[in-house]
């Protein structure tokens, strides 16, 4: 191995060039509070087995950033990872899938002749080694000591007692790397025989172990925390949330306990916010949109500029932001999900997630998958939280102009978002936060509402949007068609038009309700422009009364549609005067146009 040290007047650097498996043999790793999630995605995992387990040599890739954390006698010093865990911990996850196999083929074969299983269990106890390790009193370590449970349990020790703790974001890609390898392992030693496969396992874990990196160490975490930054003017791929993070840690406190209650802190904002949010780029978004809703509005890459600038170097200062951001996850947690619940009341707590019609604005919004407005959400409800200068009324007011707004200009005509939606909601969040009485309230509500009444589309175009709407559920449709079809939003459409004639009360779970076809399925083409599926030809019933009514004519149906139905308007209405057994083309058709208008002027009207 070669080394070679060099020097710096602020930052002395170490670097040796290492193999996985020195680097597991010869250090223990540890993952430090600042450091980001794992992150690697499928495109990742699949250039590191391309690159490094089908090479035919050992491959080059990149460099480690540590410093030693803790020095032993007789054994591996700890090194705090700074910069390529990623690459660390695959190599690792690699290794239990691989330690695993083993396992398998040797449960598998063990009645097989000409196979001796104990060869596969001593090669998945050899693996374990790079995994965890005893030192000579034979105390177990942890090769690499990550923050997830789930690590410990799944990758180096299976046999643990479960913590049982729910998995969060960093650890659901854990799971979804280890069930990647697993695959594709079984697909590289399919065909083999039994001893065959041994053979080939050896080979992965041999290119695994095979591969080379740099390793840079420092002499401190001060060092490790600067580096960390450094590495992002670089070009190194760092989020704004592994920025944040490392910041806040490091200009939060000094001590190493109230480091850890900082990261304890941040990861429970990290959590509250990814919930089931897969994308990566979840906790980014929320940081930014957490911004904007308090001050004037920044680009995503200027914002740790910006954050680093108004924190200074004063502990206070970082400490205020991070409860800034405990605050808006505590909202923001509930955004952009389609059965977010309406929250019991709380005497002498002012929570908008309590108020029915607030949360099923921000249902619908979620619905038509629009996120453009979270910093006017977030705005209102902590105006509402926390002072008296906004009525429940109001805040009802603010998601219902959002809602109508976006009904009409996002799910009808497919409006996208642009700079000027963004810029006018980031706008009215900054001027609805610094208000300072009831009357800015209101004049800024005033405001929001003219701006969005003069960018709504044009009202025919709206019209024939709505008439289009349809639900076909036994056709084959193209994604495009299945946006405008989904049962949720179908439902949501129906409920609204009960709920703007106070038939039933905000807050229902359109998941209980079930779509009606009044001119049944069965008497329908294989098209889904057929006047059967149109929304003129829908309503919304409870799931018993749907069972129960089947493909049941108009003429004997009629009454329990207008006992059960959500809302009978006054065309189902005539459709029952005429007798009809179903209703004709042109009466659906007729019923969809009195639907839109109806749509247009009252229910979402602004």
């Amino acid at each position: 191995m070669t080394e070679a040290t060099s020097s710096n007047e602020l930052i002395p650097i170490k670097s040796q060039t290492k193999t996985i498996q020195n680097c597991f043999r010869e250090f223990l790793y540890e993952v430090p509070n600042f450091q980001r999630p794992y992150s690697w995605t499928q495109e990742q995992l699949g250039d590191f087995w391309n690159d490094v387990i089908l090479a035919k040599g050992d491959f080059f890739f990149g460099s480690t950033v540590t410093w030693v954390s803790e020095k032993r006698d007789l054994f591996n010093d700890t090194y705090s990872i700074i910069d390529g865990q990623q690459r660390l911990t695959t190599s690792a996850i690699l290794l239990s899938v691989v330690r695993d196999t083993f396992n398998e083929v040797a449960d598998k074969y063990d009645d097989v002749d000409d196979f001796d299983a104990t060869t596969a269990i001593n090669q998945a106890a050899a693996t374990q080694k790079y995994l965890m390790i005893e030192d000579d009193d034979g105390k177990s370590y942890p090769v690499l000591l990550r923050p997830e449970p789930m690590f410990y349990e799944k990758i180096q020790k299976p046999n643990a007692i479960p913590l049982g703790e729910k998995w969060n974001g960093s650890a659901m890609r854990i799971g979804e790397a280890r069930s990647f390898f697993e695959q594709k392992i079984l697909d590289a030693i399919k065909g083999f025989t039994p001893s065959g496969q041994v053979e080939h396992l050896k080979v992965i874990r041999s290119n695994a172990l095979k591969a080379r990196v740099i390793q840079v160490e420092l002499a401190s975490e001060e060092d490790g925390f600067l580096v960390f930054e450094t590495l992002n003017t670089r070009g190194a791929d760092l989020r704004l949330s592994d920025l944040v993070k490392n910041l806040l840690i490091r200009g939060g406190a000094t001590g190493a306990n109230d480091r850890n209650t900082i990261a304890a802190r941040w990861d429970r904002v990290v959590d509250r916010v990814q919930k089931e949010r897969v994308n990566a780029d979840v906790i980014d978004r929320f940081i930014w949109q957490s911004w904007n809703s308090r001050r004037e509005a920044v680009k995503e890459p200027e914002l740790f500029k910006k954050i680093s600038r108004m924190v200074g170097a004063e502990p206070a200062a970082h400490l205020s932001y991070l409860k800034e951001l405990e605050q808006d996850a505590e909202t923001y947690e509930w955004l952009e999900d389609e059965n977010v619940p309406v929250q019991p009341k709380v005497n002498g707590e002012r929570n908008a997630f309590a108020i029915p019609e607030f949360v099923d604005s921000v249902r619908a919004l979620a619905i038509f998958n629009v996120s453009v407005a979270n910093s006017t959400i977030l705005a209102v409800a902590r105006k509402f939280r926390e002072t008296n200068f906004i009525k429940q009324a109001q805040v009802t007011e603010v998601l219902r102009l959002l809602e109508s707004f976006h009904f009409q200009f996002t799910a009808l005509t497919s409006g996208g978002s642009t700079g000027g939606t963004r810029g006018r909601y980031n706008r009215f969040a900054v001027r609805l936060e610094s208000a300072k009485s009831a009357s800015d309230v209101a004049l800024e509500i005033a405001d929001l509402k003219e701006k969005l009444r003069t960018s709504l589309p044009v009202r025919a175009r709206a019209l024939q949007e709505f008439c289009s709407l349809f639900y076909a559920p036994s056709l084959q449709l193209t994604q495009k068609q299945k946006l405008r079809s989904r049962k949720i939003f179908i439902a949501y459409v129906l409920m609204s038009f009960a709920k703007r004639a106070d038939l039933l009360p905000a807050g229902q779970n359109l998941t209980t309700w079930s779509i009606e076809h009044i001119k049944p399925q069965s008497m329908a083409s294989s098209k889904y422009s057929d006047p059967v599926y149109s929304i003129g030809n829908l309503t919304l019933l409870t799931y018993r009364l749907n069972s129960a009514l089947g493909d049941a004519l108009l003429s004997v149906k009629a009454a329990a549609l207008k006992k059960g139905s959500a809302y009978f308007d006054s065309e189902l209405a005539s459709w029952e005067a005429n007798g009809n057994n179903a209703p004709s083309d042109d009466q659906i058709k007729a019923r969809s146009l009195s639907l839109a208008a109806d749509a247009l002027d009252r229910v979402w009207s602004l």
